[in-house]
């Protein structure tokens, strides 16, 4: 039980940042997207990185209040991802493949995740996304797609069991390779949604500037 809290605990910590606010009603409801998942995911298989902002809030059933996390997102294609929450508890977490580092209050530390199977799956999912990896995703989830306007929608419900457990749905709503909002409903019913803004498709990064991200409080590379 202990092992499985700290599994939901790092997945939250990582897609609960990396909600889906939905775009005003119109006339016309939602059409599936021109091309399916595939065609949603084509722009995204063409980025190099970018930078992003977020605001998180985590929808407790036992707290009476949000929590509300604000921080920034850097990613570098195909498989990298680093994610800083500078408030109010400072936090980074760096996504590599097969590995993720950790730095909180208590320190940095190195996590194993290939051995945690359904958890693993639930943390590496955005990247799925970012990386346009339409293969891995239909793997893993039942994929039920629509656009509007303009602005394509993306829900995730788990194939496997096990990873149904620890998670009910994903949804990412955003347009062309831009994610506006992330939205993950966990196993026990708490929400978590974030909204992505100030992307910057254009950003560039190498190890270096990764690991000076992830080490910064504030500052951007």
């Amino acid at each position: 039980m202990k092992q499985l809290s700290r599994r939901l605990c790092l997945s939250a910590a990582v897609l609960g940042p990396l909600g889906s606010f939905l775009p005003g009603p119109a006339a016309a409801g939602p059409t599936p997207c021109a091309g399916g998942l595939s065609g949603i995911l084509k722009p995204f298989a063409k980025l190099k990185g970018f930078s992003v902002d977020f605001v998180e809030e985590k929808r407790i059933a036992l707290l009476r209040k949000p929590l509300v996390n604000t921080g920034s997102i850097v990613f570098k294609a195909p498989h990298q991802l680093v994610r800083r929450v500078d408030a109010p508890q400072p936090s980074a977490i760096w996504i590599k493949p097969g590995q993720v580092r950790i730095r909180d209050a208590s320190g940095e530390r190195n996590l194993d995740v290939t051995r945690w199977g359904p958890a693993n799956v639930l943390i590496q999912s955005f990247l799925y996304v970012l990386s346009g990896d339409a293969e891995s995703l239909r793997k893993h989830y039942r994929i039920e797609d629509s656009c509007e306007g303009g602005v394509w929608k993306l829900k995730l419900t788990p194939r496997a069991p096990e990873l149904a457990k620890i998670l009910r749905h994903l949804v990412i709503v955003g347009h062309g390779a831009t994610p506006e909002s992330l939205e993950l409903l966990d196993g026990s019913g708490d929400l978590s949604v974030t909204r992505f803004t100030g992307l910057n498709t254009q950003a560039r990064f190498n190890e270096a500037q990764l690991k000076k991200f992830f080490k910064a409080t504030r500052a951007k590379p």
